[in-house]
C-alpha cells in the first residue's frame, strides 16, 4: 500500500542550491538560513496558508504565546500510548527482529535469483507465488521480506506452506509468521517450521485445527475476533523470549 495515498500536506526543506534558486524569484528570502516548501491538497490549502502566515507573523513579532498556540494547533491529534501498550510494542518489535535473524528473509529479487529466473521484472516470480497462495511475506522497516523457511533446497516453495495458507491466509502476515515459529500444542510442542520438510501433512492439520479454533472463538460472545484479542504476533512475542522458542506453548 502506498504510504502517501492519504496525505494532504507535505513539507520539504530545500538544500542550498534550492534556496539560491528560490531567492532569485523571491528576493525577500535572502539572508535567511533555511527555506521550506509546503505542498497541500486543495481542500486544506486555505487553512494551511492562513496558519503558516499567522505562524510567521508570530515568530517575527516575538509573540511566543501565540506561537505556542499555533504550534499546538498544527500538531497531529493522537492519544499518548499507555505503558502497557508501549511494552507490548517493544516485545513485538523484538520478536519480529528475532524471527528475521533466526530464519532469514529474502527480497523478491533474491527469490528470483534463487530460482534462476531471468525475467526482466525481478519481483514478478515472488509476486506470482504470493498471489497464488504458495508463499507469504512480512513487512519490516519499509521493505517486504519472504521468510527463508518457506523454500526448499531447490528454491521452490515448500508444499506445506500453501496448505497452511489455505487455512490461515487471511491472517495478518506477522500472525502467520508467529504461528510457524512458536511451538504448537497440537504438534506436541514442536514448531510447525521444524516439520515442514519431514511432516508437512501434520503442519497442515495443525493449521486446519487453528483455523477452526479461531473461527469458533470469533463466534463466541467473548471471542476476540480473527486476531484472538491481540493477535498471534503479540502472543508469539511472549513465547519467543529466546531465539528459538523451544518447548513453549502459545498462551
Amino acid at each position: 500500500m502506498n504510504g502517501r495515498a492519504g496525505r494532504r500536506v507535505e513539507v520539504v526543506e530545500l538544500d542550498e542550491r534550492g534556496r539560491r534558486l528560490l531567492a532569485r524569484r523571491y528576493p525577500a528570502m535572502k539572508g535567511l538560513g533555511a527555506a521550506y516548501v509546503v505542498a497541500t491538497a486543495p481542500q486544506v490549502s486555505g487553512t494551511m496558508g492562513d496558519s503558516l502566515r499567522s505562524l510567521a507573523d508570530a515568530a517575527n513579532n516575538g509573540e511566543r504565546l501565540e506561537l505556542e498556540r499555533l504550534v499546538e494547533s498544527l500538531l497531529p491529534r493522537q492519544a499518548v500510548p499507555s505503558a502497557r501498550t508501549l511494552e507490548q510494542a517493544r516485545r513485538v518489535a523484538q520478536f519480529r527482529t528475532r524471527v528475521l535473524r533466526d530464519f532469514g528473509g529474502l527480497t523478491a529479487a533474491e527469490v528470483s535469483r534463487l530460482n534462476g529466473s531471468d525475467a526482466s521484472n525481478r519481483s514478478q516470480l515472488a509476486y506470482r507465488w504470493r498471489k497464488d497462495g504458495r508463499i507469504f511475506a512480512v513487512p519490516h522497516r519499509g521493505r517486504t521480506w519472504y521468510l527463508a523457511f518457506q523454500f526448499g533446497p531447490d528454491g521452490q516453495p515448500l508444499a506445506g506452506v500453501a496448505e497452511v495458507l489455505r487455512h490461515l491466509g487471511d491472517w495478518p502476515e506477522w500472525d502467520i509468521a508467529a504461528w510457524f515459529v512458536v511451538s504448537n500444542p497440537i504438534l506436541e510442542r514442536r514448531r510447525p517450521v521444524d516439520l515442514m520438510l519431514d511432516a508437512p501433512e501434520l503442519v497442515g492439520l495443525a493449521a486446519h485445527h487453528e483455523a477452526r479454533r479461531r473461527g469458533a472463538s470469533s463466534r463466541s460472545p467473548s471471542g476476540g475476533g480473527r486476531n484472538g484479542g491481540g493477535g498471534a504476533d503479540a502472543r508469539g512475542a511472549e513465547a519467543h523470549d529466546d531465539p528459538v522458542a523451544r518447548g513453549r506453548v502459545l498462551p
